[in-house]
């Protein structure tokens, strides 16, 4: 399991339910929906286009990033020279298959994960970790915001879960703030991280608030260390 999946699971335990659907009809809504899906599936395979590396808008994810992704679409959109195929961390010291967009520039750096790496196909989601990345999520997250300058931009606290261990630090709860998503996918994952030398924050298992009274000094010490989407529907 990847940091990325363990922190999605997380945050989707804490999301609202899913209302059941009413049984009249709904096998032909079924029916309506994947055939709408599959030609919405065709025409984002056919817009693969030169990308224009200049724009900001281009680092807006998930933007041109989606699950249907090829490896071509990616050459394509990026520029061949910046879409390489390459082993990238894991969890727990493992690595995968993946692949990664310029590599050579810590600005730009993107890793993604194939959705079946033997048969190198379908984008099953994506991260970003350098400090000072142009890349950034459409709704206004930028690694290194602090967690008060999240919190204040969500206009809710947040709950996380402690840091300093392999799965720790992902938000798992915008409490009904600006950032919180109502649809599953594609789901956006924001993981917190700190400095070395970093004091007063919460570590370990477990959930914690922005608005705990026993950390004061987190929302200062604490920032956005890495940003991700997972287009992973279940």
């Amino acid at each position: 399991m990847t940091r990325l999946v363990a922190v999605v699971l997380a945050a989707s335990l804490a999301a609202l339910a899913v209302p059941a659907s009413a049984s009249s009809g709904t096998a032909v809504a079924e029916a309506d929906a994947t055939r709408s899906a599959s030609l919405a599936g065709v025409a984002r395979r056919a817009d693969a286009e030169p990308a224009d590396l200049a724009a900001d808008a281009t680092y807006a994810l998930p933007g041109l990033i989606h699950a249907d992704r090829s490896l071509d679409d990616l050459r394509t959109l990026f520029g061949a020279k910046h879409v390489k195929l390459a082993e990238i961390d894991a969890a727990e010291g493992e690595t995968a298959l993946g692949i990664v967009l310029f590599a050579d520039d810590p600005t730009r750096r993107a890793e993604l994960f194939f959705r079946d790496p033997e048969r190198r196909s379908g984008i099953d989601g994506l991260r970003v970790r350098a400090s000072g990345s142009r890349w950034h999520l459409d709704n206004g997250i930028r690694i290194g915001m602090t967690l008060a300058e999240l919190v204040r931009a969500n206009g809710m606290p947040v709950s996380f879960g402690g840091l300093d261990w392999d799965y720790g630090g992902g938000i798992t709860d915008w409490h009904g703030g600006k950032f919180t998503q109502k649809e599953q996918a594609p789901f956006r994952t924001v993981l917190l991280d700190h400095a070395e030398d970093a004091k007063g924050y919460p570590m370990g298992e477990g959930a914690f608030r922005s608005d705990d009274p026993r950390y004061p000094q987190q929302g200062k010490v604490l920032r956005v260390g890495e940003i991700g989407v997972s287009f992973a529907s279940d």
